[in-house]
C-alpha cells in the first residue's frame, strides 16, 4: 500500500492536492451563507485551523494558526451583532509564549479560555496556554504558558483541543513525543494554590502497532474513559481508534486499548478529527479511504455485546470525487457536529458544486439508512477549504471557518437553514 504517514499539516495538504481530482456538481437546494469575518493576512490573522466556540451573547472565539503581528497566529473575537466586529485578543509571538495554534479553543466557568500552539514555548516543542480577560469588556487578555512541552519523553508538537475533567484537570495530546516518540495523551493537574506549576501527567505513549500520531481532542465517557484518534500506523497502517481507562487506584496506570484499527480501503484511511460518542457508539471521519474512491469516510464504531468482543465499524458514508455521478465532496479532515435527534454535520476540504471548494454536508438516518446531503459548496472566488468542525446554535445556525486557498487568508461564516 502506498505511504500516506500525516506527518505534518504540511505533508497532509500536499498528499491530498497531489489526489484531488477536479470536478463540480450541483446542489439542488442549499442554506444561505454569510461571510461574518474575511481574514486579510496579516496582523487580524490566516489560517484558522480551529473549531469555533461562542459564549452566552453569541459571539464567536477561534484562533489562526498563522498571521498577527509577528506571524504566529492569533486568538481573535467576533462580536456580534451585524456586522460582526473582529477583535485580536492575542498575539503569539512565536517565543516562549507559543506559535502555531492549529488547536480551537476551550472555555471555563469564569471565561478564561485554554488552548495549545504546535511549537514555540520554552523548548519549541508547543504549550498549552491560558487566556484570561484582565478588565471589562474592550480590555486587554493576558495569556500564561500553563506547560511548555520539552519535545521528548513529555510530547511535541500539540494540535488538539483540550478537554476538562470535573476536578479541572485538563486533557489532550501531541502528535510526536512520548517514549517511543509517536505521540502521548497527557493530563495537566493544576497547582495547588494560584500562580504554582500545573503539573503534566503521561497517561499513555503509543507505539507503532497500537497507531501513532494523535492529532485531535480525547473525549470522556460516564466512567472517565478518553476516546480518541491516531492518524498513522496500527496493525495496517492506516491508522486507529483508542480508549484509555483509568486507573483503578491511584498510582496505577492508564490502559490503552485499541478499538478499532482501519485496514486503509473501503473502512477509512487516517482519522484525524475528534469522535463523538452518541447512544454508546462512537462516531467520526476519515481523511481518505472508503468506497473505492480514496475519498474518505464518515464511520461509526458499535461496542461488542460481550465485553471483550471486538467492535464493529460502519461506514455509513463513502466520499467520492473520481465520479462524475457522485460529487458530494471529499476529505473531510475535520469531525463531526450533533444536530436534533442524531443528525450529523461536517466539512470537506475540496468537491463540492466548485473545483476545490469543499462543501458543508449533513447526514441523516432514516428507515436504518444514513444520506448525505450537500447543504452548501464553497465557491473558489471565496475563500475555501474547511478543515475545522462546526458549531451550531439552538436555532440550527451553522458556524465554521476555512483556511483559504493560493493568496486567500480564511473565513468566518454562517450558514442559516
Amino acid at each position: 500500500m502506498k505511504d500516506k504517514k500525516f506527518s505534518s499539516c504540511v505533508t497532509l495538504r500536499a498528499i491530498v492536492i497531489a489526489l484531488l481530482i477536479l470536478a463540480g456538481t450541483v446542489v439542488a437546494s442549499a442554506p444561505k451563507e454569510t461571510v461574518l469575518h474575511m481574514f486579510r493576512g496579516d496582523s487580524d490573522g490566516l489560517a484558522p485551523y480551529g473549531r469555533l466556540i461562542s459564549d452566552a451573547a453569541g459571539n464567536l472565539y477561534g484562533t489562526t494558526a498563522l498571521g498577527g503581528t509577528s506571524g504566529a497566529g492569533t486568538v481573535f473575537e467576533l462580536t456580534a451583532p451585524a456586522p460582526w466586529t473582529e477583535s485580536i485578543l492575542y498575539n503569539f509571538t512565536g517565543a516562549n509564549d507559543g506559535s502555531q495554534p492549529y488547536g480551537g479553543l476551550i472555555s471555563d466557568s469564569a471565561g478564561n479560555f485554554y488552548g495549545t500552539t504546535f511549537q514555540g514555548g520554552t523548548f519549541n516543542g508547543g504549550t498549552v496556554y491560558e487566556l484570561m480577560p484582565t478588565s471589562g469588556k474592550g480590555g486587554t487578555w493576558t495569556e500564561t504558558v500553563l506547560y511548555s512541552f520539552a519535545g521528548g519523553a513529555d510530547g511535541a508538537g500539540p494540535q488538539s483541543d483540550l478537554n476538562f475533567d470535573q476536578a479541572g484537570n485538563l486533557y489532550g495530546t501531541t502528535t510526536g513525543g512520548g517514549a517511543p516518540g509517536n505521540g502521548i495523551v497527557f493530563e495537566l493537574t493544576p497547582p495547588a494554590a494560584q500562580g504554582g506549576t500545573w503539573t503534566e501527567s503521561i497517561l499513555h505513549s503509543f507505539v507503532v502497532s497500537e497507531g501513532t500520531s494523535p492529532r485531535a481532542a480525547v473525549i470522556f465517557d460516564k466512567k472517565g474513559a478518553l476516546y480518541g484518534t491516531l492518524a498513522n500506523d496500527g496493525q495496517f497502517g492506516a491508522g486507529a481508534v483508542f480508549r484509555l481507562w483509568p486507573p483503578n487506584a491511584k498510582g496505577d496506570p492508564w490502559v490503552e486499548e485499541t478499538l478499532y484499527t482501519f485496514g486503509g480501503g473501503d473502512d477509512g484511511y487516517g482519522p484525524l478529527s475528534r469522535l463523538i460518542l452518541y447512544g454508546g457508539d462512537l462516531y467520526g471521519t476519515t481523511v481518505l479511504g472508503g468506497g473505492g474512491a480514496d475519498s474518505g469516510t464518515v464511520f461509526q464504531l458499535t461496542p461488542p455485546i460481550s465485553q471483550h468482543g471486538p467492535w464493529t465499524e460502519t461506514v455509513l458514508h463513502s466520499f467520492n470525487c473520481k465520479s462524475k455521478k457522485h460529487l458530494d465532496g471529499c476529505y473531510p479532515w475535520a469531525g463531526l457536529t450533533m444536530g436534533k435527534k442524531g443528525t450529523f454535520y461536517g466539512t470537506t476540504q475540496y468537491g463540492g458544486q466548485w473545483p476545490v471548494g469543499g462543501t458543508v454536508f449533513e447526514l441523516t438516518k432514516s428507515g436504518g439508512v444514513w444520506t448525505e446531503s450537500v447543504l452548501f459548496s464553497f465557491s473558489t472566488r471565496l475563500n475555501q477549504v474547511a478543515d475545522a468542525g462546526l458549531l451550531r446554535s439552538d436555532t440550527g445556525i451553522l458556524y465554521g471557518t476555512t483556511i483559504g486557498y493560493t493568496q486567500k487568508a480564511g473565513m468566518v461564516f454562517e450558514l442559516q437553514p
